[in-house]
């Protein structure tokens, strides 16, 4: 019997140029709309990528947000990649990683996952697209930094700074001098023409009267005046909102898993080892 061709070997590219991470992404750009924000605009927020090559041709991307606390983190690609990428250049002692469901196994080689939230990516149908806009909805700018910080709360203030605030697309509906509910873009490129919208917040007395959906609104119909695309997360078991942003014209473009993830101990002395044994 004849043994099947081994593939070649998987090599790590830790200096890739953003041209050619993007290209790669750019192959389902809708799920990969944050990474190429990301990866857009790296100095703002640290964000770093890695590839893994077979014979040449890229095969697996991860990016992870630095500059965040949280190390937001994406991975996609073959699994052989994957798995190379977090078991010889992924060194951060926890991220919080977003990837396709097929991916899981490769990862969790080296990761493990503390929790896994399944979620559904969204895009706007553009001839469906209908805002519903049923409250008075202001812009809000770096002026309203403290009252953005008061409704997402005090930990949220080494995430929304005043450069954050100029930079992205947010809306909220005031209520006397009160900030009860806003939306915003998380990330969003011109280069990628790509726009992701989330943060949708109401607190908790002013919930029920549609302020989200006015909110998420005004953000989508901004943002599609200078993206190509727009797209937004939602938690599969979260069926009200699903159909909320159904009803607005967003639709289904694929599933994905999402949550804390830490590096399994002792991974570097068992890889090691079985270096030398080759």
């Amino acid at each position: 019997m004849t043994a099947a061709p081994s593939l070649p070997e998987i090599k790590i590219d830790a200096h890739a140029s953003a041209d050619a991470a993007r290209a790669f992404l750019e192959r389902d750009r809708l799920m990969a709309a944050y990474a190429l924000a990301d990866i857009d605009q790296p100095e703002i927020e640290g964000a770093r990528w890695w590839i893994a090559r077979r014979d040449g041709e890229i095969a697996a991307v991860v990016m992870v947000v630095e500059g965040l606390p949280f190390r937001p983190c994406f991975a996609t690609g073959a699994s052989d990649g994957l798995a190379a990428l977090f078991r010889e250049a992924i060194r951060e002692p926890r991220v919080l990683l977003a990837t396709p469901p097929r991916s899981r196994g490769a990862i969790e080689m080296s990761y493990r996952f503390e929790r896994v939230d399944h979620m559904r990516r969204m895009n706007v149908n553009v001839q469906r697209f209908r805002p519903r806009i049923n409250q008075e909805v202001r812009r809000l700018r770096a002026d309203d930094l403290d009252t953005v910080i008061d409704l997402y709360g005090h930990a949220s203030r080494t995430y929304f700074t005043p450069e954050r605030m100029r930079r992205e697309i947010y809306f909220g509906i005031y209520q006397a001098d009160v900030l009860v509910s806003a939306a915003g873009t998380h990330v969003r490129s011109t280069k990628s023409s790509i726009a992701a919208v989330g943060n949708v917040l109401t607190r908790l007395a002013y919930r029920g009267r549609g302020m989200a959906r006015s909110c998420t609104s005004a953000v989508t119909e901004t943002a599609l005046e200078q993206h190509r695309d727009v797209v937004l997360n939602v938690r599969e078991d979260n069926a009200a909102a699903i159909a909320v942003y159904e009803r607005l014209g967003y639709q289904t473009h694929g599933l994905f898993i999402e949550g804390p993830a830490v590096r399994r101990p002792g991974w570097e002395r068992l890889f090691g080892s079985l270096k030398e044994k080759k």
